[in-house]
């Protein structure tokens, strides 16, 4: 069984944008992102069932940083190469942004 890609966990709304402002940072077609988010695994359905994108995993994706978009969909959030995306989103770091806005996401009901 394939493990569930760690994409938008734990839920920070800063980190989520939607397809539309996905698709103009990209540069590309709305379909196109939906499809990237499917496929790379750089968003998941929200409740509703629309998709939300990680402005982390598209930056990874259209850096073309496999390294760092695998690590970030493992869970991993502390590593340097994770970290530094979150950073230059943000100006600060995970560590920081999860404390004070991460809401706790239960991975069994994403499965």
């Amino acid at each position: 069984m394939r493990p569930v890609p760690q994409v938008l966990i734990p839920w920070i709304p800063a980190e989520a944008i939607t397809v539309a402002q996905a698709a103009i940072i990209a540069k590309r077609s709305p379909r196109t992102v939906r499809e990237w988010a499917a496929r790379h695994d750089i968003g998941r359905r929200i409740a509703g069932g629309d998709w939300m994108v990680s402005r982390v995993a598209l930056l990874m994706l259209l850096e073309g940083d496999a390294a760092a978009l695998a690590l970030y969909l493992s869970g991993e959030r502390q590593s340097a190469d994770v970290d530094r995306y979150f950073s230059r989103l943000r100006c600060n770091n995970f560590a920081e942004i999860s404390a004070k806005t991460a809401i706790p996401v239960d991975l069994e009901k994403l499965t």
